[in-house]
């Protein structure tokens, strides 16, 4: 996870540092997506496995519920301020909450 955080943050860094040209904007892109591949599964994989095999099915769908609860109140949290910050401090934000679910992982 933390070389996944490092790779999307990079990413997130060429995006918001350049802005007008088109192909390091596309590196960036390709480096968020490649960042965002790397720690989806791994999360994925950590979260079952910490179960034991008995109860891996209702553990998994409980994190997984709650997971997606977070995700929609960080939605409502999160959206309404981003319009008022510039793109970089806009993407560091996000780019944050990778960087500190990879030092709690």
């Amino acid at each position: 996870m933390p070389i996944a955080a490092v790779v999307t943050l990079l990413g997130a860094l060429l995006i918001a540092k350049t802005g007008t040209s088109i192909t390091i904007d596309f590196i960036g892109a390709m480096l968020i997506f490649a960042g965002f591949n790397l720690w989806v599964s791994r999360t994925y994989a950590m979260t079952a496995k910490s179960f034991p095999t008995r109860a891996r099915t209702t553990g998994f769908a409980l994190v997984d519920g709650v997971g997606h609860i977070g995700g929609g109140i960080g939605v409502l949290v999160i959206a309404p301020i981003l319009p008022h910050m510039c793109v970089f401090g806009a993407l560091m934000l996000i780019s944050s909450f990778l960087v500190v679910a990879a030092i709690l992982a």
